[in-house]
């Protein structure tokens, strides 16, 4: 047996390994959750820090609130205390109705009643004081000398809440804050003149003082060493536009106007509320405002984003840096894994390399207990299984060249036979001798078409069948009969388990039985029939040959018959031939007579001729012509 291998096709390295690959995949499915953990916690961590801050300056702008509480109740308290002082009212009667006619005496007097107001010992709580006239907002008399008798506009602005004790802004106010802010203190009284309240007594803080205050709410003012540093910014914002800000340390404030600050677009609610814009100088920044509608002025806290996510943001290096060190490990991890993974696929690559090339004898090591091991098991398994394939198919390969050779051999033995009982002899003694069969038979059907009659079959067996005659209906209760009754073959694995065998005495050893019918265009001429000792022992492929065999005899057979048919005609036409040639120029009927008979007892071999002549009547005549001859046998001929 030769062994064929198969060229192999397989690269010797591939164009894209499988592990290259599969840490390509597989660092963006660490790489990319990893990312997304690390870009989740950062936000999660502004949204917390955020959060963080959004409660302090809120807890801190409640505390502002007690803080500016305090600062206006006392304000108010010790001015309306003041009001009802009597010696203050008895100075300032002397200058009404008309203070530019006061005595300057008179004037001098209610002045230091009203220094003497602000000048509380241990306490600073206004920078002036003046009292004005209700109506018309002149200054009667006021602890700067150059107030005197001046406007303090617009006076409606004091009088908006009636005769109530109140504290509000006056920003850019003319007389007492140009180009700055001033917090006012007013208080109504009554100067004896008039039952309802027809002046106001004024407590003035400007400059220093407010700068002291908003000082004061700075709640984002921390030391840093011998210094003081200041994380954020809290402001006033006065309607409609105004924006008061410290701008340094020591009291120092700006006021800005014309401003479009968000706060100012929300509207005057009461409630604290946080919110994040650009302010001023376009920095992002986190903020907290309150509103004190019965003052007129909010308070606004602000702090940079920047200071909020300050720890965060330091801790990005190092966050990079312990992405980077993970993601370093992770391809190392993942190199390592692939390699671990695909040392077994390289095994296993070997393996399809080697199975390709026709190596059967190599086998995978089944060295794990995983799902590796269990393909390696089954690959192994597989080997063995394609081994024992492979070694089958090359003996079916050669039992089908050897089936091959031998319907080659049938082939030219049928050409090279015209005589059809030496060819029928020949086929079967091929088939037996090739094929290795226990029995080889040809049935022939007979001019009846009724029977099939044994022609040729192999062995003593064989020979005594044709002896004897051996012939099976067709149609009958046996293969032969249902294979020419059907014109289909058949195959019998096991003749003992199928109900149409015969069984025949002289061939007890058959297991297995097989026959394929004998035709020519769709017409039956008998049957082959092949038989063997062992059960099973015909495949659907070996009748599928023996049928090619039945079919290259079943045109010899036809072609023999012709034969044999076109010589016998031959012959008549010889021997009519021959009879014409004696009787030409004979005139005789006697004559005539004697020489045809003579010519066909020469010709056929016939013991004995006899022709008689039958005249109209049908009245037998004596023979005028019978050559001599003693046999039993005779043919007549009428004319």
């Amino acid at each position: 047996m030769t062994e064929t291998t198969a060229p192999s096709s397989l690269p010797a390295r591939p164009r894209q390994p499988l592990g290259r690959r599969l840490a390509l995949t597989l660092l963006p499915l660490v790489l990319i959750p990893l990312l997304l953990m690390a870009g989740a916690a950062y936000l999660r961590t502004r949204a917390i820090l955020r959060e963080v801050a959004s409660r302090q300056i809120t807890s801190a702008t409640e505390s502002q609130s007690v803080l500016l509480q305090t600062w206006v109740e006392d304000r108010e308290q010790q001015l309306f205390l003041s009001s009802q002082r009597g010696s203050l009212r008895e100075a300032i009667a002397p200058l009404l109705p008309d203070p530019a006619t006061a005595d300057d005496e008179q004037v001098e007097a209610a002045r230091a009643q009203l220094a003497g107001i602000a000048d509380q010992p241990g306490e600073d709580l206004f920078t002036d004081l003046l009292v004005a006239e209700a109506a018309s907002g002149q200054v009667v008399v006021a602890t700067q000398r150059d107030w005197d008798l001046q406007a303090l506009a617009p006076s409606a602005e004091l009088l908006a809440a009636g005769p109530t004790l109140r504290t509000m802004p006056a920003v850019d106010n003319p007389l007492v804050a140009p180009g700055s802010l001033a917090l006012l203190t007013v208080v109504p009284m009554r100067s004896g003149l008039s039952d309802s309240p027809d002046l106001l007594l004024v407590g003035v803080n400007r400059g220093i003082a407010v700068g002291q205050l908003l000082e004061g709410l700075q709640i984002f003012t921390e030391r840093s060493g011998p210094y003081m540093v200041r994380r954020g910014l809290s402001s006033f914002l006065i309607p409609p536009n105004t924006l008061v800000r410290v701008t340094g340390y020591g009291g120092s404030f700006e006021v800005l106007g014309q401003v479009d600050h968000p706060v100012l677009a929300g509207g005057q609610n009461p409630d604290i509320r946080t919110l994040e814009y650009n302010n001023l100088e376009g920095t992002p920044v986190i903020a907290a405002s309150q509103w004190y509608p019965e003052w007129g002025w909010a308070v606004v806290n602000e702090l940079p984003q920047r200071e909020v996510y300050a720890e965060l943001n330091s801790l990005a290096p190092f966050t990079g840096a312990i992405l980077a060190a993970t993601a370093v490990l992770s391809v190392v991890i993942v190199a390592l894994v692939t390699g671990r993974l695909m040392r077994p696929l390289r095994t296993l690559t070997e393996f399809a390399g080697r199975m390709s090339r026709g190596d059967w004898q190599f086998r995978v090591p089944e060295e794990r207990e995983d799902e590796v091991g269990l393909l390696a098991a089954s690959l192994n398994r597989m080997a063995e299984d394609l081994s024992g394939v492979y070694r089958s198919l090359e003996q079916r390969v050669e039992e089908r060249t050897r089936q091959i050779r031998a319907a080659s051999e049938v082939a030219r033995a049928a050409i090279s036979t015209p005589d059809l009982e030496e060819l029928l002899r020949r086929a079967v003694g091929l088939i037996r001798e090739r094929f290795g069969y226990y029995h080889a038979s040809i049935f022939l059907l007979d001019d009846s078409g009724e029977n099939a009659v044994l022609r040729a079959s192999t062995g003593d067996v064989g020979e005594a069948l044709i002896a004897r005659g051996h012939r099976l209906k067709v149609g009958s209760q046996s293969i032969i009969g249902w294979v020419t009754a059907s014109n289909e073959p058949r195959l019998v694995s096991e003749v003992s388990q199928d109900p149409v065998h015969f069984r025949n005495e002289l061939l007890p050893a058959t297991r297995s039985e097989a026959a394929v019918p004998l035709q020519v265009a769709g017409r039956v001429l008998g049957a082959l029939d092949v038989q063997s000792q062992e059960p099973d022992a015909f495949t659907p492929e070996d009748l599928a040959v023996l049928q090619t065999l039945a079919d290259q005899l079943s045109a010899a057979i036809q072609n023999a018959r012709l034969a044999q048919t076109s010589a016998a005609a031959a012959d008549r036409a010889r021997l009519i031939t021959q009879v014409t040639s004696q009787i030409t120029g004979v005139l005789d009927v006697g004559d005539v007579l004697r020489t045809a008979a003579e010519t066909l007892h020469r010709s056929l071999g016939r013991p004995e001729i006899v022709i008689r002549l039958i005249p109209p009547g049908g009245e037998q005549l004596p023979s005028p012509a019978q050559p001599g001859g003693n046999g039993s046998a005779a043919e007549t001929l009428e004319t």
